[in-house]
């Protein structure tokens, strides 16, 4: 097993300063916030401090991917955008603006057929960004189907390109 490259470890200390600092954040301003799974008060709320744990473990996962990346600008811009794409969810949630926010969440759905929404620093950088919004543990939920669509989706297309090679040859 090789050791993970110095850009792996300023990711892992980078998105748990994140974390940490949000946390803080949070406490300062009168306690560290839960959110209802499905903004439900009868259903369990689950504390944002979860997402020390989630956001750390998701940066380790990526720092692993991008130890064994041969394009890391790929990687990179790749993390980027997948905080983008949360941060704009987030931004417009929390500004009321529901009809954009239904289309960009359930459009998801629909890039995860095309793009790899299941690579680990994409996960991450959409987790990070929703966090701001509504700690780690519901985004990541939200977008499990659209993680699991994803995968499923790049290993099908994996499958029929072998099995066009396979007819070639």
């Amino acid at each position: 097993m090789r050791q993970l490259t110095a850009f792996g470890y300023y990711l892992i200390a980078f998105s748990v300063i994140f974390i940490m600092v949000q946390l803080g954040w949070q406490w300062l301003q009168g306690g560290i916030n839960a959110h209802h799974l499905l903004a439900n008060p009868n259903l369990p709320a689950v504390s944002d401090a979860w997402g020390l744990l989630i956001i750390s473990g998701l940066a380790w996962l990526a720092a692993r991917r991008l130890q064994h990346t041969t394009n890391q600008a790929v990687f990179w811009y790749s993390l980027l955008l997948g905080f983008g794409y949360g941060g704009l969810l987030a931004l417009l949630y929390l500004n009321g603006i529901s009809q954009p926010v239904a289309l960009l969440f359930f459009g998801t759905y629909f890039l995860a057929l095309l793009l790899p929404l299941h690579r680990a620093e994409i996960v991450l950088g959409y987790v990070a960004a929703l966090s701001l919004a509504f700690g780690a543990v519901l985004p990541l939920l939200m977008s499990s189907p659209a993680i699991l669509i994803a995968w499923l989706a790049a290993k099908g297309r994996r499958w029929l390109q072998q099995r066009r090679l396979l007819r070639q040859a």
